[in-house]
């Protein structure tokens, strides 16, 4: 496994609360990437966060319509509103009254890897808009389905997994900003880009070395893992292995074939495999998968 933030204490935003007078009420992670963590605050306190190193959603449930973003002063909260928070943003918050509120936290590898997969876009090229105390009826509905779930039991942590999707894909189509049009120095061409997202999609079930993807590229091995990785956000070898669990997740919701060829159609070579890497990337076994979809 890589190295990518996936449970609530990796990421920042999550231990500068646990160190401030907030209590947690409930916290989970929900895939790679991606975790949530609800959380009650009933003293008055300022908190800030610098530059955290990942994306943070954050709903105010109930309360905080005393509470404000210090330079944004005008602005309070209040149930039902959002602040959407980019990794490399710095705030501070005065929280004046009881408040409870949902976080998601997103690591910026994720949301690329989604960029990618969703857009087919240089992720370089987009940059997530910092936005306090907005509204958007779509974002609540889907956090309704978070609040609902129980994150401890397999089918509910699925659930909650497939409503964080959407906020991602939420966050891609209405929440980002594309940069003007810039040469991208270190990351590969497009054309060469969607050359190895093809290779890579028809050749899954097969062993995948760095070397051959390099070849694809016709760039060297050194040089095609440093510009993949700033094209794509992560090496190869992690976005190749979400491919994989990509394939795999829909093989499983088909309900068709057993988890061994499932596993080697995906390229994890068997089923023992197969559900170590999904129960830690995704939060249940395959199995659970499988039989949480065929209840939808």
């Amino acid at each position: 496994m890589g190295t990518i933030a996936s449970a609530p204490a990796d990421f920042s935003v999550f231990r500068t609360l646990s160190r401030s007078t907030a209590t947690l009420d409930r916290a989970a992670p929900l895939g790679e990437g991606i975790a949530i963590s609800q959380w009650t605050r009933s003293a008055r306190e300022t908190v800030g966060y610098d530059m955290p190193g990942h994306h943070t959603l954050s709903l105010y449930l109930h309360g905080g319509d005393k509470s404000f973003r210090v330079g944004h002063d005008r602005l309070h909260g209040g149930a039902g509103k959002f602040c959407v928070l980019p990794a490399e943003h710095q705030s501070r918050w005065s929280m004046n009254d009881n408040v409870h509120f949902l976080h998601l936290y997103i690591a910026p590898e994720r949301l690329a890897r989604e960029a990618v997969m969703r857009l087919d876009c240089e992720p370089r090229t987009l940059e997530l808009r910092d936005r306090t105390y907005i509204q958007d009826d779509s974002l609540i509905d889907v956090c309704r389905q978070l609040l609902g779930a129980d994150w401890n039991q397999p089918a509910d942590r699925l659930a909650a997994s497939s409503a964080a999707e959407t906020v991602l894909h939420h966050l891609l189509v209405q929440g980002v900003a594309r940069k003007p049009p810039q040469p991208v120095r270190g990351g590969l061409a497009p054309g060469v880009r969607r050359r190895v997202m093809d290779y890579v999609d028809a050749h899954l079930a097969e062993t995948l070395t760095l070397d051959q993807l390099a070849g694809v590229a016709a760039l060297s091995t050194y040089h095609f893992a440093r510009m993949f990785h700033a094209s794509f956000g992560e090496p190869p070898h992690a976005w190749v292995r979400g491919r994989r669990l990509a394939r795999a997740k829909t093989l499983l919701a088909t309900g068709k074939g057993d988890l061994a060829g499932i596993a080697q159609a995906s390229g994890f070579g068997n089923a023992s495999h197969l559900a170590r890497v999904f129960r830690d990337a995704i939060g249940v076994t395959p199995g659970q998968y499988r039989g949480a979809r065929a209840r939808h």
